[in-house]
C-alpha cells in the first residue's frame, strides 16, 4: 500500500512539473504560474511527510480544493472571458488528473491507518490475553 501510496504522489508530482514547464497558459498568465508552484509545492511536501498520514491526508484535501478552484479558473477564463481559444490544450485537464490522484492517494492513506490501528488494537488485546492467563 505504501508504494502504492508514493508512486501516486510521485505522479501528481510529476503531472504539475510538466504542467509548469510545456503549459504555455500557465506560463503566459503568472497567477497560473503561481498557484502551480503552489500545488506543486504542496505535493512534493506531501511526499516526504512519511510518518504523518493524518496531516498527509489534510494536504491532499487542500491540495485537492485549491487545484478544484485552479481547475475552474482556468475553465472560465478560457470559455467565458473572451479569449478566442480555437481548442483548449490538453494540459487543461492537468490539474483534474491531480484532483483524482489526489483522492486516491487519500483513499489509500485511509485503508492504511485503519490497517494500523486494527494492528494495534489486535496487539494489546494479545497483551492483555497472555497477562490475564498468566
Amino acid at each position: 500500500m505504501k508504494k502504492i501510496n508514493y508512486l501516486t504522489l510521485l505522479l501528481a508530482c510529476a503531472v504539475l512539473l510538466a504542467v509548469m514547464l510545456f503549459g504555455k497558459i500557465y506560463r503566459s498568465y503568472p497567477p497560473f504560474l503561481i498557484l502551480t508552484i503552489v500545488t506543486f509545492g504542496l505535493s512534493l511536501v506531501n511526499l516526504f511527510l512519511i510518518h504523518h498520514k493524518n496531516l498527509q491526508i489534510r494536504l491532499c484535501i487542500y491540495n485537492s480544493i485549491v487545484l478544484l478552484a485552479y481547475q475552474v479558473w482556468i475553465v472560465w477564463l478560457l470559455w467565458f472571458s473572451g479569449l478566442t481559444v480555437v481548442r483548449f490544450p490538453v494540459s487543461t485537464v492537468f490539474p483534474v488528473i491531480c484532483i483524482i490522484l489526489n483522492i486516491i492517494v487519500i483513499g489509500i492513506l485511509r485503508k492504511t491507518i485503519a490497517a494500523e490501528e486494527f494492528m494495534k488494537l489486535m496487539e494489546e488485546r494479545a497483551k492483555n490475553g497472555k497477562k490475564n492467563r498468566g
